[in-house]
């Protein structure tokens, strides 16, 4: 039961500082002016009125549709929504930045009966103790009739100390210890729900690194994140996927899924697969969310084990 701990960008990626720029740290200040409507309490890690941020790198994303990489519009305004939120995190992921650093955030609706999903969804994928400044327009329609939701952000970022933007590559068998330093450290909260250690914890990593691929995520020389995953037949098995707990909340889960899906495709499988425990309520809920539906349940070590597959 390898798979799915959420305990759980490939080419270089660009400087956007410009050359002979010396970049400043950047400073987030939250403005809620007590003159105006303040953000109730439940909608303060996803609401405010606006955020300030020292100049730095500033990258502008403009509208995403719910539009998968192959071209085919999600259906749905859920679907949609989450594809969109989806598109932009890779943008940003490609231009070395976070969703932290997201000042502004624009989303455009078709349908005002989609506003309580909206704020649904991104209390499940953006929350922050600094959210976006956040504007929700509702619109006669887009410019693909077939879009229920569009969403523009602007970000902006500094690389005060010679930040190194996030690096993914495959293992080596010399990442064998830190591989198990982090999925020991991301399952290792998972050992007394379940009372025992997890499989990921006991698995033989010398040999894994040899017979399966590994995909890493550092940052500024730190193994934050990892996919371990295995070719088969008529899909592509997503045997471990471990996120530091120090960067949790980060959306690194979801970025090392989608890593995984353009493998998959890029191998010529429209399917992903996975298990993970029944007890992992908070696993589980990760992966519906992502897309992915339950095949079976059957027993697993004392418990139940819960597989699961997407349609890409």
């Amino acid at each position: 039961m390898g798979a799915a701990g959420r305990h759980l960008p490939r080419a270089a990626e660009p400087d956007l500082s410009g050359p002979g720029l010396k970049a400043e740290r950047t400073t987030v200040t939250i403005i809620n002016p007590p003159t105006v409507w303040t953000v109730p309490e439940p909608f303060r890690t996803i609401y405010t009125h606006a955020r300030a941020a020292q100049p730095g790198r500033t990258l502008f994303v403009s509208g995403q549709f719910g539009v998968a990489p192959d071209g085919r519009m999600h259906e749905g305004f859920a679907d949609q929504l989450a594809r969109a939120m989806d598109n932009v995190e890779a943008t940003l992921a490609a231009a070395g930045m976070r969703l932290p650093d997201v000042a502004k955030a624009t989303f455009f609706l078709t349908r005002a009966g989609d506003l309580p999903m909206l704020g649904q969804v991104r209390r499940a994928r953006w929350a922050s103790e600094a959210p976006a400044a956040v504007t929700v327009l509702v619109v006669a329609g887009l410019a693909r009739p077939d879009a229920l939701v569009e969403v523009e952000v602007t970000a902006v970022a500094a690389d005060p100390d010679g930040h190194v933007p996030d690096r993914l590559r495959s293992a080596t068998k010399e990442d064998v210890p830190r591989i198990e330093a982090l999925v020991q450290t991301a399952y290792a909260t998972w050992v007394p729900i379940i009372g025992r250690e997890p499989t990921p914890m006991t698995a033989d990593y010398a040999l894994a690194v040899r017979t399966n691929r590994f995909d890493l995520l550092e940052r500024d020389g730190a193994l934050v994140a990892l996919v371990e995953t295995i070719p088969r037949a008529d899909h592509l098995w997503i045997e471990n996927l471990a996120v530091s707990p120090a960067c949790h909340g980060q959306g690194l889960g979801r970025r090392m899924l989608r890593h995984a899906e353009d493998m998959a495709r890029a191998l010529g499988h429209m399917t992903v697969r996975l298990g993970t425990n029944q007890a992992f309520a908070g696993n589980v809920d990760f992966y519906r969310r992502a897309g992915f539906v339950v095949e079976r349940e059957e027993p697993f070590r004392g418990g139940v084990g819960v597989y699961l597959s997407k349609t890409l």
